[in-house]
């Protein structure tokens, strides 16, 4: 009986310790086959890591080739609060080269202490130049990464930044052509994993989890710099000499519908974001409409031109005595009695009532709203820039006799500056309308035009828009400049506030040159001009004459008037 219970109890040891290997051995077969994808997985997150590499955004360039936004190489720093502390003197070291102000570092320290102990990713600084990421570098500080990305450069700053616009800290466009085209400018980032080592830093990298990144493409637009400098140059310069509030110029190449300009005032800095309040970042070219007074004076005079009876330049001739016009209890009003005038000489003293009696004789006078539209009045261009306004024409069921007087001198309508640069080169380019582009055309593309005028009535309505500028009386002898003949239209409106006409005004000349062989048209707007000049012909005139002439010299076009 003795013998027998240790046997037994060594049978019971042998039968448990079995029992203990065959367990062990399930459970290690069960973490081999079913458990092992789980348990790989939670290794390879603490062990590995992935780096975005940054693609190259496209560059933005003129017409010829000059960049006009262009990426830069800069560093990221940042820490991992696996390694570092909230308190880590090598945390303030590397904050000490970067110089960060207070407020950042305790922005910094906080965020670092909420993750402390933890893998993580707290950025430090951004775009940092490369001689103080360096110097980071060199600390060779465990749990701080430098990693490559890219700034965005504006090299013509101010002076285009409407147009091309600008891009956020992390590379996406946010205005202008940056956000129109950012897909395209963007490209798509690539990456790598690897296995940190005891240091957080790259043990390896995993060969089959490497992505190349796709570089954004580059992007070549109509605009000429040295146009666009004369642009924003005199127009700065007009804004500040009348104390105005605002301003545009746009500069068009009539027969392909290029836009070679487009400058507004005041501006902001791309480069330094300080100063770009919201009303400083708005393309007003495109953005802002208005009522734009006389120079639509144009349109309605192309009108009767082409859907009068025997309407021309000389024929008829319309009674504007005694300076005013009654329509119903409403009146129409010129600056003085200019009596008798025909066509002509209604563009070029600019007569309310002229133009009013001009449009109301029409056999169809509501033929001016169709026409206005044709011009592109009322719709947007279709532009490849952000913010494009519609602007308004009123339809047939919207006036009477009064309101359809107004229309032809540019009230109870509005319209942005493109629209009407659109319309005016439509004039010049033989009565052929081109939508508008800022895009530069390429080699052997076909231009889409679409007939409004007849060439004659195109090469009438130039001859009599040079009437304005160069003969005696006309209200834009201002816009005269040496060696070239110039046409265009005054524009002087007073602009709505509260619902009513106040004491602002909008001051406009639109122009086209040479006269005698048209190359561009060229608008000029200037929003509340100050003092006693605030009329077209004195405040926008003379902006248009620096703009032109410059332009023309720049370009080497051809002399149509020889001067003494």
């Amino acid at each position: 009986m003795s013998s027998y219970r240790p046997k037994l109890r060594h049978f019971v040891v042998i039968i448990l310790l079995l029992l203990s290997f065959i367990v062990l051995f399930i459970k290690l077969i069960y973490m081999e086959t079913i458990q092992y994808p789980k348990l790989k997985q939670e290794g390879d997150n603490r062990s590995d890591r992935s780096i975005d590499i940054k693609a190259y955004r496209g560059i933005i360039l003129d017409r010829n080739g000059n960049p006009l936004a262009i990426s830069t190489p800069v560093d990221t720093i940042w820490v991992d609060p696996f390694y570092i502390s909230a308190d880590s003197p090598e945390l303030n070291k590397v904050m000490n080269i970067l110089n960060l102000p207070e407020k950042t570092r305790e922005k910094i320290k906080s965020q670092v202490k909420v993750r402390e102990g933890r893998s993580g990713f707290v950025y430090i600084e951004r775009k940092v130049q490369p001689y103080l990421s360096q110097k980071v570098k060199d600390l060779d500080i465990t749990g701080i990464h430098v990693i490559r990305e890219f700034k965005r450069y504006y090299p013509m700053a101010e002076v285009a930044s409407h147009i091309v616009g600008f891009t956020n800290v992390d590379g996406k466009g946010q205005e202008g052509l940056e956000l129109e085209f950012n897909k395209f400018l963007s490209g798509q980032d690539g990456y790598f994993e690897y296995k940190k080592d005891l240091h957080g830093g790259v043990a390896s990298k995993i060969e089959d989890k490497y992505v190349e990144p796709k570089n954004g493409r580059n992007l070549q637009i109509s605009i000429d710099s040295r146009l666009q400098y004369i642009a924003y140059k005199y127009l700065k310069e007009g804004v500040i000499r009348t104390n105005s509030e605002a301003g545009s110029v746009i500069v068009e190449d009539i027969h392909i519908g290029e836009i070679l300009a487009m400058a507004n005032y005041p501006s902001y800095n791309p480069n330094s974001m300080a100063d770009a309040y919201p009303d400083r970042r708005r393309n007003r070219a495109i953005t802002d409409v208005y009522e734009l007074g006389s120079v639509m004076k144009t349109f309605a005079a192309a009108t009767a031109l082409t859907y009068g009876d025997n309407v021309t330049s000389d024929e008829p001739v319309i009674d504007t005595h005694p300076g005013f016009y009654r329509i119903g209890k409403n009146t129409v009003r010129d600056e003085r009695d200019y009596g008798d005038i025909n066509l002509r000489h209604i563009l070029m003293k600019s007569s309310n009532v002229g133009v009013s009696k001009m449009i109301l004789g029409l056999t169809e006078p509501s033929i001016l709203e169709s026409s206005l539209r044709n011009f592109g009045f009322g719709s947007k261009t279709g532009i490849k820039l952000p913010g494009e306004r519609d602007g308004y024409v009123p339809t047939k069921d919207k006036w009477g006799d009064f309101q359809l007087a107004t229309l032809s001198f540019g009230y109870g309508m509005n319209a942005t500056d493109l629209q009407l640069i659109a319309g005016v080169s439509a004039i010049a380019n033989n009565g052929q309308y081109i939508k508008p582009t800022i895009l530069k055309r390429r080699p052997g593309e076909e231009i889409e035009t679409r007939p409004i005028i007849s060439e004659k009535n195109s090469k009438e309505m130039i001859s009599m828009m040079q009437s304005v500028v160069e003969d005696l009386g006309g209200t834009g002898s201002k816009a005269q400049i040496p060696l070239y003949h110039v046409a265009g239209k005054t524009g002087t409106a007073r602009m709505l506030s509260g619902g009513n006409y106040g004491a602002k005004y909008l001051a406009s000349f639109v122009g086209i040159v040479p006269a005698t062989d048209p190359k561009l048209a060229i608008v000029v707007t200037i929003k509340d001009p100050k003092g006693d000049q605030y009329g077209g012909g004195s405040v926008a005139a003379p902006v248009f004459a620096d703009v032109a002439l410059n332009s023309l010299q720049i370009l080497g076009v051809k002399l149509d008037k020889i001067e003494n």
